[in-house]
């Protein structure tokens, strides 16, 4: 009896033993369990709480017309409505209520957002005009959008601004045109400068391009028609058309004399190339004919004696 007591004893002992164990095991799974858990909460909660910011700092505030407005009106409150919107633009770029009281430099579609870009400071000048100009020399890497100075140039070095820091609104390389926005007094100055280049030949009018306009100042205009070129637009209203055609006509002849002279040079180079390689050729073809020429007379030498031979 005492031997089966024992038994049950350790029996009973270590049914215990293993509980305790698993139960501590059991405890040690739950606590790693739960730090895990904890810290997955946590790092969702940081994230859903970044998300809720980032969602946050997409909110803007923005100007969006209640009607179509169209390009060169001057913008007031009771034209838009302010709205929450969620976009990845920086606030900063949209106009607000420093921006009411200036123009609107494009047509604003009624229910979209209005960039500061699309506004100017002030009206567009009611004389303001788009030129077209096909008698400036053009730098071969000016495009559209630059700001450039018109420049005049006379035979004897005198050199001025004609117009100073105009945008360039449109450029054709190929065809050496350019327009450009221009108000009365700046149509006055340069119908001048094409006049005074008409009748003093060899006067040019050229573009010059600005390095970092953002930082440029514009420079001042110098140049002032002489009373010559004054009387000579009052007596001939179309004297400013003549003359821009002469210019152009001018311009297109240097032109193609350019391209004249750089063909005669490129024909005469290639004629000499030519000459040259015939006669190299002749020198090595000579040769060739001197040994077949000896080759046939040695030939009929030989033919000769074995005739003298058998006769």
């Amino acid at each position: 009896m005492a031997f089966f007591r024992r038994k049950r004893m350790r029996t009973v002992l270590l049914s215990m033993l293993i509980s305790l164990l698993v139960i501590i095991l059991f405890s040690v799974a739950y606590c790693i369990f739960r730090q895990r858990l904890g810290r997955t909460v946590n790092e969702y909660e940081e994230n859903l709480e970044k998300l809720r910011l980032d969602l946050y700092s997409l909110n803007r505030l923005v100007y969006i017309p209640k009607q179509d407005i169209p390009s060169g009106t001057v913008l007031t409150r009771d034209m838009f409505d302010i709205v929450e919107m969620k976009l990845n633009i920086p606030q900063a770029e949209f106009i607000d209520e420093t921006d009411m009281g200036k123009v609107n430099m494009i047509y604003l579609p009624a229910g979209t957002p209005v960039l500061k870009m699309t506004v100017a400071d002030e009206k567009l000048p009611d004389d303001l005009r788009e030129l077209e100009f096909n008698m400036f020399l053009v730098q071969s890497n000016q495009k559209k959008g630059d700001f450039v100075d018109v420049r005049i140039v006379f035979p004897n070095g005198e050199n001025y601004i004609v117009l100073s820091k105009k945008k360039i609104v449109d450029i054709i390389p190929e065809e050496n045109t350019i327009r450009l926005w221009l108000d009365e007094t700046e149509i006055h100055n340069i119908s001048s400068a094409i006049i005074d280049a008409y009748i003093h030949p060899g006067t040019k009018l050229y573009v010059t391009k600005y390095v970092m306009p953002e930082l440029q100042e514009a420079a001042i205009p110098f140049y002032a028609a002489n009373e010559a070129v004054l009387n000579l637009m009052h007596k001939d209203p179309n004297i400013v058309e003549k003359a821009s055609d002469a210019l152009a006509r001018e311009l297109r002849a240097s032109l193609e004399r350019n391209l004249n002279s750089v063909a005669a040079e490129n024909i005469g180079r290639v004629s000499s190339g030519v000459s040259e390689e015939m006669s190299k050729s002749k020198k090595i073809i000579q040769p060739t004919e001197n040994s077949d020429s000896d080759t046939n007379t040695y030939t009929n030498h030989e033919n000769s004696e074995e005739t003298e031979f058998y006769n």
